[in-house]
């Protein structure tokens, strides 16, 4: 299994759109999430959207924490603690709610996710130096042990020797009896000197990890900061961006570590992989029913964690059986039929779409001559970045088949946000198993793209129906026309 393993996103919106679409380019089949999803960044509410639309496994960060009232603030520096204060006042009680109920601690075979010093996991300390390194190691088994915390992105390494050795970010395969600290840096706030968002791939099967860091747009940060009104007193990437200048780690730091007394006995939740994604399959692109149970009360029926919305809402397709398995070389998925606004009162036959706020959000087919000639195309229109769904009636599918997912988008009004046309499959063990990721970018108002993705190169591995399906958060219109499957093996 590929995870990408992120952590410190710390409501910066733009750093985590552009981490996501990219892991997803790239494979991940799983998003694991090191802590620190709030704090210091501006848009704490639509961070949180994005994160549970998006990733699969999360654990505790000391940011986190806080918001959830698991520690006092006074452990922060007054700079922390305004934002602190301004970060509680954007969120609703269901946030507080969900971050006491993360893990400390994640486990899988041979790693161990958590966001500080996992000798401690709930002290938070960090892990600066040779000692922090080998306190880490004799407290816990595993190979790899995956942190955040600190910022910055690099490994510590421990082998025949018994002497930590730290080594700047690096792609590497494991080595016999060798074990590894990886941090994997922050995606909204970068302290390394570098302003890009950093993050690693993970290869459980074959050991290898790959340290990624990709550009963000720093204007829009800079708006969401201006926009929101948001008190920060000094963004260190946005100082390196500006001046160049960077600090001594140590001096930049916000946070004073629990000590024992303070950590006293609180018990150390944690959670094992194979049982986390058990439950994430539970309810991620799974039953419509579910999904929509699932958002409407959990999320909150709609904008997450900022304010009540009305529920999530699904108009399904009027035709639920699958559609026969198309020809080599052939597309198998019928168009939109009929035109005008998807609702309650006019379903379509073959497509099924979910919006998250119905009084702010519609799914409209418009005819074949618009926006222009070239057949009809589905306009998603939101008034804010909400999620939405648009998914395909299944395609019954056997063993050794191979599909490619494909469409042609081009941005509407005031487009913002991202995108993306996934090809899944429904095993016969009824679990939805997401098989190509097509991130929708760079899109332009005045031009068709077209979107072509094939999976698996060896055709599928076992039968079990697909479908097409396009999934986002964005605030405008997106335009989709020739959305098909087509069979090429």
């Amino acid at each position: 299994m590929k995870l990408a393993i992120l952590s410190d996103v710390h409501a910066n919106l733009p750093a985590l759109n552009v981490v996501l679409s990219d892991a997803r380019r790239l494979g991940a089949e799983r998003v694991v999430s090191l802590g620190d999803l709030v704090g210091y960044g501006p848009e704490p509410a639509e961070v949180l959207q994005v994160a549970y639309a998006r990733i699969d496994h999360f654990v505790l960060g000391n940011h986190d924490a806080v918001i959830a009232g698991l520690m006092d603030p006074g452990v922060f520096n007054p700079a922390a603690r305004a934002m602190i204060d301004w970060t509680a006042r954007r969120l609703n009680p269901r946030a507080a709610k969900f971050l006491a109920g993360l893990p400390y601690v994640l486990t899988g075979p041979s790693f161990r996710c958590c966001h500080g010093n996992p000798a401690s996991p709930a002290a938070f300390g960090y892990v600066l130096e040779e000692g922090h390194a080998l306190e880490a190691w004799q407290a816990t088994a595993e190979r790899f042990l995956f942190i955040g915390h600190s910022h910055v992105p690099g490994l510590f390494v421990l082998g025949h020797s018994g002497t930590p050795h730290w080594l700047e970010p690096q792609d590497f395969g494991w080595e016999e009896n060798k074990r590894y600290i990886v941090n994997v840096g922050s995606v909204g706030q970068p302290r390394d000197g570098d302003v890009r968002a950093s993050y690693c791939l993970f290869d459980t099967t074959r050991g290898e990890v790959f340290f990624r860091q990709v550009p963000f747009d720093l204007d829009t940060y800079r708006q969401a900061l201006t926009r929101t009104g948001a008190p920060v007193t000094g963004t260190y990437f946005l100082k390196i961006a500006d001046q160049g200048q960077p600090q001594p780690l140590r001096e930049i730091l916000d946070f004073q570590p629990l000590s024992r007394e303070q950590v006293g006995n609180r018990p150390v939740a944690e959670e094992q992989l194979g049982r986390a994604v058990r439950a994430a399959r539970r309810w991620r692109i799974g039953a419509a029913a579910l999904l929509v149970l699932f958002l409407a009360a959990l999320l909150g029926a709609g904008h997450l964690w900022r304010r009540a919305r009305p529920a999530t809402v699904e108009f399904a397709a009027l035709r639920q059986e699958s559609l026969p398995p198309p020809a080599c070389g052939a597309g198998c998925l019928p168009r939109p039929g009929r035109t005008g606004p998807v609702s309650a009162a006019a379903r379509l036959d073959d497509w099924t779409v979910r919006l998250t706020h119905p009084e702010r959000q519609q799914v409209e087919v418009c005819p074949d001559d618009a926006p222009d000639p070239g057949g009809p195309a589905f306009r998603l229109a939101s008034g804010e970045p909400l999620p939405v769904v648009l998914e395909s009636r299944s395609v019954a599918a056997q063993r050794g088949m191979r599909f490619q997912v494909q469409a042609a988008c081009r941005s509407g009004k005031g487009f913002q946000g991202y995108a993306e046309i996934a090809l899944v499959q429904t095993g016969v063990d009824g679990v939805d198993r997401p098989l190509v990721h097509c991130p929708v970018e760079k899109l332009t108002a005045d031009r068709w793209k077209s979107l072509r993705r094939s999976a698996p190169v060896e055709g599928l591995r076992e039968d079990g129906a697909v479908r097409w399906v396009l999934r986002g958060q964005f605030a405008g219109e997106l335009l989709v026309r020739d959305a098909d499957l087509h069979r090429t093996k």
